[in-house]
């Protein structure tokens, strides 16, 4: 798919004129065709996901980073899924095709991007926990970001660093960076306890699950 100036600035969430500066720099991939000047969306997502830039692939045009305090006011009903038909060859494609996202999102961008963190390592953390998550932020129209736990019909081998199968994955897209990081240290402080991880093994229903983070949150902040 070919891009205008436009497309690159809101994909990039730049104004046209940064856009038009990267490109008499040529800092970022195009092809002259006729003497006239050619985008493709894919050159343009791997050259961004090289730089670690943010990518927007709602139809947006800004995004305030929302400061992630608790876990519980990112969770509904909606953000677990049980019984997933899930293979470890297709995992990423079926997960992705479940969340609920609006219709202008290319889901096929998110798709590539986690399948280019999982290329890098495998995001199965051990203890049956996969995380897997995009290498660069992004914008999918969302005012939070998205955490999303599946629990798949049987257990799956997907290069566990410890060796063992997986039985609930968390996926995360963050707005930021920051972002991020702050997702990773909730769950990371959530997966340090046994109760939790034993809510996640045993799939337990979604309301007992957010009940537990709020309980050993609420212990956290005490």
């Amino acid at each position: 798919m070919d891009l205008t100036v436009k497309d690159i600035a809101n994909l990039l969430l730049k104004s046209d004129k940064e856009v038009q500066g990267l490109i008499k720099k040529k800092e970022i991939p195009f092809q002259l065709v006729n003497d006239k000047m050619l985008f493709n969306k894919q050159q343009i997502i791997e050259w961004a996901l090289s730089r670690n830039i943010p990518i927007n692939i709602s139809g947006h045009k800004k995004m305030t980073e929302y400061h992630v305090k608790t876990l519980n006011n990112v969770l509904d009903q909606n953000s677990f899924f049980y019984n997933c038909n899930f293979s470890e060859n297709l995992f990423i494609e079926q997960m992705v095709n479940l969340i609920d996202l609006e219709n202008n999102v290319d889901r096929d961008i998110i798709v590539q991007l986690l399948k280019n963190r999982e290329e890098l390592m495998s995001t199965a953390i051990g203890n049956g926990i996969s995380l897997p998550h995009p290498r660069i932020p992004l914008m999918i129209g969302r005012n939070k970001p998205v955490i999303n736990f599946f629990f798949p019909e049987r257990l799956l081998k997907l290069k566990s660093l410890d060796g063992k199968p997986v039985h609930t994955i968390i996926l995360l897209i963050s707005q930021t960076i920051k972002q991020h990081l702050s997702l990773l240290a909730h769950l990371s402080f959530l997966l340090s306890k046994e109760t939790f991880r034993f809510a996640l093994e045993n799939r337990l229903n979604y309301k007992e699950i957010i009940d537990i983070i709020s309980h050993i949150e609420e212990t956290r902040i005490g």
